[in-house]
């Protein structure tokens, strides 16, 4: 069962926060998902069904309905960042978790789309300049210093420069992000370890870094120079025993948020609109936790080249939640390597005839295939369910000695089994010869390398999708097939079951 514990700026203090998010141990309860943000740490995890009490409480967070300042933005991408950084760290998620939060990042749109809850709602950028002029700062003459470069410091210097701000300072611990937010603005960098020399004649400083720990301490501080301190850290950039000087004065997360907590008004109605959408999305997860339960593995089919097994697990991790099956099969074109797609011998089918025939005798559920292996017309008894956008349309030249298209000799022999890339090829050099190849990616490439021909034409995303871009000479600017890229998922006609987990992410 999918659990999560949580600890916010509801029932804790920023120091308790700071305290819980130095202890917790993810690992101990095995593959998660932590969401830390200024106001609330809450790590998920577990296998099998999801509580609505959880999916309940995740939606309400990520919709802004549990924030310090409700309606905040902010929230949806903190959600969405923190599931890609667990998915991404290499831990084997459930299939609950990642359809709980695929859920949540689906309500969390919908209900800023449909519902005006962040209408007039503060972010903590706007937070900090409101507390800067409550401060009767003159923003004109001020020397201000802003530590760590972030979505969050970006905003708050275009606000401080509409503003009339004109002294600003950016530090950083890597100066090259430093300057690639700082210098559109005009604004100096310093490295973080010059603090002192930038703080000694600082009015206002902004810290919000990612730093585990304190990072300004008073002995940075011009104990005779008055300062406004602004920390929207978490954990804390501030040491609040700053305030032992006198003339400094400092806003924690949880101040600036009290002070403006006063001026947020979202309307009543809007906050019943959401809730009563996640109360609908609470019951769509529901009604799809039990198809799952109730689903029997998909049985896949697909060729038995690396590459096809790729697609096969790129297609299957849009859903991941779902069970499957592989089966391989020699189609009609890995038998017939004699074949000449170049001189049109081959049939339209030559690729996909084997597994077509696997679906229609329901020895196999569904087939996943490059799409522009597809024919022109499908079997009558089979159909597209879905059809996945390529990340690469170009194609490439691998070559020997890594030559590119103009620095091929004349009369060197390219290999393609391509009629349009013949076409394209011989538009830019009529002198060279264009020969017919076969063979998987990896054999095509190896045909290069032992001299059978000088180079040849490889789809870009292909390379990419085996991790073989070093063998790239160059990307050529060839007008390519229109399915090129793209991976396409057939089935027999009238499985709309099929059709219904395959739509995800589908161009159909």
């Amino acid at each position: 069962m999918i659990q999560y514990k949580s600890i916010n700026h509801q029932n804790t203090s920023l120091t308790d926060r700071e305290d819980y998010y130095k202890q917790l141990d993810c690992d101990a309860v095995g593959p998660s998902v932590l969401l830390q943000t200024c106001n609330r740490v809450e790590l998920y995890y577990g296998d099998g069904d999801v509580p609505d009490a959880v999916a309940r409480h995740l939606f309400r967070v990520v919709c802004g309905l549990e924030s310090a300042i409700v309606g905040e933005r902010a929230i949806q991408g903190q959600v969405k960042e923190a599931y890609m950084t667990a998915k991404d760290s290499g831990q084997k998620l459930s299939a609950g978790l990642h359809k709980l939060f695929e859920c949540a990042l689906q309500i969390g749109k919908r209900v800023r789309t449909e519902t005006q809850i962040s209408q007039g709602a503060v972010s903590h950028s706007l937070a900090a300049i409101e507390v800067i002029e409550k401060e009767n700062v003159n923003l004109k003459n001020a020397n201000i210093a802003i530590i760590g470069v972030n979505k969050l410091t970006e905003d708050i210097i275009k606000f401080l420069k509409n503003k009339g701000a004109e002294v600003m300072f950016l530090a950083n611990r890597t100066e090259e992000k430093a300057h690639k937010l700082a210098d559109p603005y005009g604004i100096e960098v310093y490295r973080l370890d010059e603090k002192r020399d930038f703080l000694r004649t600082a009015d206002i400083l902004i810290s919000a870094t990612s730093s585990p720990h304190a990072i300004v301490f008073k002995e940075d501080l011009n104990a005779l120079h008055p300062l406004l301190a602004i920390d929207l850290a978490f954990p804390r950039d501030i040491d609040p025993a700053v305030t032992d000087i006198r003339g400094v004065k400092l806003y924690n997360l949880q101040d600036i948020e009290n002070v403006v907590q006063s001026n947020i008004a979202v309307r009543h109605e809007e906050m019943q609109k959401a809730e009563l959408m996640i109360e609908e999305e609470i019951g769509l997860l529901r009604d799809l936790m039990a198809r799952r339960r109730a689903h029997h593995t998909i049985r896949i089919v697909a060729r038995g080249s690396r590459l096809s097994q790729i697609q096969v697990k790129e297609v299957m991790g849009k859903m991941p939640e779902i069970p499957y099956r592989l089966k391989i099969m020699e189609s009609f074109g890995d038998k017939r390597q004699d074949l000449s797609l170049l001189k049109g011998e081959a049939p339209d089918d030559m690729f996909t005839r084997e597994l077509d025939l696997a679906l229609l005798k329901g020895e196999a559920d569904i087939a996943i295939h490059s799409a522009k292996d597809l024919p022109e017309q499908l079997n009558g008894g089979l159909e597209v369910i879905a059809m996945y956008e390529a990340f690469d349309k170009t194609d490439s030249l691998v070559s020997r000695d890594n030559l590119k298209l103009s620095e091929l000799p004349a009369g060197s022999r390219i290999g393609t089994s391509s009629p349009l890339r013949r076409k394209e090829l011989l538009a830019m050099r009529p002198d060279l010869e264009i020969v017919g190849i076969r063979g998987c990616i990896e054999d095509r490439v190896e045909q290069v390398r032992r001299g059978d021909v000088d180079a040849a034409i490889v789809a870009t995303c292909a390379l990419k999708r085996l991790g073989m871009e070093k063998e790239i000479a160059e990307v050529l600017p060839f007008e390519t097939h229109p399915m090129q890229g793209r991976l396409a998922v057939t089935a027999r006609k009238g499985r709309e079951d099929l059709k219904a987990i395959f739509s995800k992410g589908s161009i159909l």
